[in-house]
């Protein structure tokens, strides 16, 4: 697919003709909103020292109720947790299972939990599926830390933001770099490529009855199209 793409049309270039991803396509199969306004990611640093911590080990902390130590420490994947401007993914879900998971000597997130608490698990949630679904770089692992300031909103204005067509902007960024010759790798939301080449060309698609396999009664019969 990334060889017949053409990044001065936008289209994956075929034999009997063109087309592309759009629009529409995300929306459907992802769920993720078309409406609102522009995802705007600020890329200016932080200051250099809050309260004893570096602007981003601040941020992080702030987002996240968790403080990376700058040198020393590596995850599970060898990656440092805080890297030029980056957390680790690793990181964050190792912290996470350490906080609430009883096999790790943590304290199980429940109705009864703190709102704090709850609140943190879900943005650090949220800031996975950003740094490891709908916009991840080709570590799979490390999220710039550029997206913190969105992660830091109300839940309100991260609701109100057009994710559908940020996460289309950058898979066709994606793919227009991964179409150069001496490119060997590739970042983005791959799994929508696929997904929509599943669709849109039955002759490489799984075979699913639709009937058999999505009844009314199925519990993703009403999710997202890409869950099916």
């Amino acid at each position: 697919m990334v060889e017949r793409w053409r990044k001065e049309t936008n289209c994956f270039n075929f034999r009997e003709g063109e087309c592309t991803i759009t629009l529409k396509d995300i929306a459907i199969l992802t769920d993720l909103p078309i409406d609102g306004d522009v995802v705007c990611v600020d890329s200016m640093p932080p200051p250099k020292v809050v309260a004893n911590m570096s602007g981003y080990q601040h941020f992080i902390w702030t987002v996240t109720g968790l403080c990376p130590p700058e040198k020393g420490d590596h995850d599970a994947d060898g990656h440092p947790p805080l890297s030029k401007g980056q957390v680790s993914i690793t990181w964050l879900a190792a912290e996470i299972r350490r906080k609430h998971n009883p096999e790790f000597g943590g304290i199980p997130l429940t109705e009864e939990s703190s709102e704090r608490d709850k609140d943190i698990y879900a943005r650090i949630y949220v800031l996975g599926m950003i740094g490891g679904v709908f916009f991840p770089k080709k570590s799979n692992n490390l999220i710039n830390n550029s997206w913190l300031k969105i992660i830091l909103g109300s839940w309100d204005d991260m609701g109100n933001l057009s994710w559908a067509s940020a996460c289309l902007a950058h898979l066709f960024r994606s793919l227009c770099n991964a179409s150069a010759r001496a490119v060997k790798e590739i970042d983005g939301a791959m799994f929508i490529v696929q997904f929509w080449a599943w669709k849109h060309l039955p002759w490489i698609a799984p075979k699913v009855d639709p009937d058999k396999e999505w009844g009314p009664d199925h519990p993703l019969r009403h999710e997202a199209y890409g869950c099916r």
